[in-house]
């Protein structure tokens, strides 16, 4: 049996994965809840740059999780995880800026 070579990696990716998960859902959940000062279209953009973010991150939680990893190639699977969460964190703060950008332009 192979070594496992992103176990160094897996708990610090896994707690930051779960802490910027908090953080979005509690955004998301009082985001859906108060009124908007955006227009339609950017209420669209914000809510799928939750969507998408959310959605990457759950999947980079699946693959640094993941037991049965390719062994033989678990650097390259572990650069396409760091990728996905790169985007995730990126896309879901996108849109929180874009809300936070909003709402400070119609006060």
């Amino acid at each position: 049996m192979m070594e496992d070579k992103i176990q160094t990696f897996r708990q610090p990716l896994v707690t930051a994965t779960g802490i910027i998960l908090g953080f979005i859902l509690n955004f998301a959940s009082t985001w859906v809840k108060s009124d908007s000062h955006l227009s339609d279209f950017l209420a669209y953009v914000v809510g799928a740059c939750i969507l998408f973010g959310t959605t990457c991150l759950i999947v980079v939680l699946g693959r640094v999780l993941r037991m049965d990893y390719p062994r033989a190639n678990a650097e390259a699977y572990y650069k396409r995880t760091l990728k996905l969460f790169i985007w995730g964190v990126s896309v879901a703060f996108a849109g929180v800026l874009i809300d936070m950008f909003g709402n400070f332009m119609a006060v």
